[in-house]
């Protein structure tokens, strides 16, 4: 079977009922029955800031387009392309889908559930498809908030011990969701939570004065799947100490906001984010530590079989805060890269932790020919003006950027005094070690001209502090895809 979201309000006791805006870009239909195509915003290109006391400006973002599929069987695709294009692009390019093209139309088949990034010629103007696998409907009391059918306008939704939230693959929520010490709560569905009624007023991503789509401190026994989240006032999916996390085939999309990264994990226990698509505007998944928690550790943290998107910033991510004795078992696995931001594998221990046993592994990189250079946003005065240049991000970082000075000044955190309680005896301040970044495929782009018969794929691992340790870092199994063939590629950490 399969089956499509419609987002239909059904509110009666107003003349102005809301109606999801439909794309201008493409028209779809699936196994020959047209499918509504809705839109999103995202961001124009790779330009950001610190928060400057006000939302980025939309001059700096453009329209994309998704579709929201629920199948349990192969499906064929067409797609109408309403504006001239040179070519077609479907990612992610591991999933190897062929397609034909027939004037306007291109069509495909899906054999899978997953996301997929439908382009032509690059990702501006994109479209998302999401094809997940069906969620069966509990019966409404069988749940603590049951969003059926229809447009629902909740704001804050704050869930308590054993609580639950059912989101119908027809149901668009605006709203967002929050726990604090709550134990056994589950969020499930094919629906879609949208953060876009939440305003943003100070600079600080870790306090609960701005939730993002989900946020959660010190919960315990958590599962959200299936269910999409969008337009994120600040960071987007985030846990805070807490423990038994499971994200599982959840779509992070729509994401334009500042400070929008993807999915944070902060000082956290047995956390596993799978079968996920995410798209940040900042950092796509990254694992944090914070001064409030810093006497948690960071462990055993499983990324896996995810598709990733990162517009500035890090892709798969550690630190920059690091406030905790020790991060320990984090695992990035089976992932590909679609865009990678600065950086597509990434270590930055900006703090007090000592971090070892990571693994990168089977992960997929995509350089593309039409992605541009960061640019940092010091004033209103600066533009994005690097449109005609080509961004080459890094494949590997390893570095000890310190997060606060010397001194205990300030940089972004706090001063080291509050760190006063937590006992870092034994530990390592700021090491680095087993470390593994193994079976790594760069898909490099055709267009893409080589540097004196060289691939530009830059890997970087350094310690500057006085001190700190670095040792046992491996890359190995590194290849680049490019042009039809397969070159090994040597990496040394």
């Amino acid at each position: 079977m399969f089956s499509y979201s419609k987002f239909e309000h059904g509110y009666d006791k107003s003349y102005f009922k809301y109606t999801e805006p439909l794309s201008e870009d493409f028209e779809l239909t699936v196994n020959g029955e047209s499918v509504p195509v809705y839109t999103c915003r995202i961001s124009k290109y790779p330009i950001n800031r610190v928060w400057p006391g006000e939302q980025r400006p939309a001059t700096q973002t453009e329209l994309a387009s998704f579709v929201n599929l629920v199948s349990d069987e192969p499906i064929s695709l067409t797609v109408k392309v309403k504006r001239k294009y040179s070519r077609i692009l479907i990612k992610p390019y591991s999933k190897g889908i062929s397609f034909t093209e027939r004037g306007e139309d291109v069509s495909f088949e899906l054999k899978e559930n997953g996301a997929f990034v439908f382009e032509a010629d690059s990702y501006h103007h994109c479209l998302y498809i999401f094809n997940s696998k069906p969620i069966p409907a509990p019966a409404p009391t069988e749940v603590t908030h049951f969003f059926g059918p229809g447009i629902h306008m909740t704001g804050k939704i704050t869930l308590n011990d054993g609580e639950s939230v059912y989101v119908d693959k027809d149901a668009l929520v605006f709203g967002c969701i929050f726990a604090d010490g709550a134990k056994n709560i589950r969020i499930f569905g094919n629906g879609i939570f949208d953060d876009s009624a939440e305003g943003r007023f100070h600079n600080c991503c870790y306090e609960e004065f701005t939730n993002g789509n989900i946020k959660f401190y010190s919960c315990e026994n958590v599962s959200v799947e299936g269910v999409s989240f969008r337009n994120s006032a600040i960071w987007c999916v985030n846990v805070f100490n807490c423990r038994n996390v499971t994200l599982d085939g959840i779509r992070v999309f729509g994401q334009w906001k500042y400070n929008t990264d993807g999915v944070d994990i902060v000082n956290s226990r047995y956390v596993t984010v799978k079968n996920s698509f995410i798209h940040s505007f900042d950092d796509t998944v990254t694992i944090k530590g914070i001064d409030r928690f810093a006497g948690t550790d960071n462990e055993h943290i499983l990324i896996e079989n995810c598709t990733l998107w990162c517009d500035w910033g890090r892709t798969c991510e550690i630190g920059i805060e690091t406030a905790c004795r020790r991060y320990n078992d984090m695992v990035f696995d089976n992932c590909d890269i679609l865009r990678a931001g600065n950086t597509a594998l990434d270590i930055q221990n900006g703090d007090t932790a000592e971090i070892s046993n990571v693994t990168f592994k089977n992960i997929r990189v995509e350089y593309n020919a039409f992605d541009t250079p960061e640019v940092y946003q010091s004033s209103d005065e600066v533009k994005y003006d690097r449109m005609n240049e080509t961004a080459y991000p890094y494949l590997i970082s390893i570095k000890n950027n310190r997060w606060r000075t010397k001194e205990n000044e300030v940089i972004w955190g706090l001063p080291m005094e509050y760190l006063t309680d937590v006992d870092f005896s034994g530990v390592e301040n700021g090491g680095v070690h087993d470390v593994t970044v193994r079976d790594i495929t760069v898909y490099y782009d055709d267009y893409l001209p080589l540097e004196d018969g060289k691939f530009n794929i830059k890997t970087v691992a350094y310690s500057f502090l006085e001190g700190v340790k670095f040792y046992n870092l491996k890359a190995q199994d590194i290849k680049v895809v490019y042009r039809g063939e397969v070159f090994p590629l040597e990496v040394v950490l």
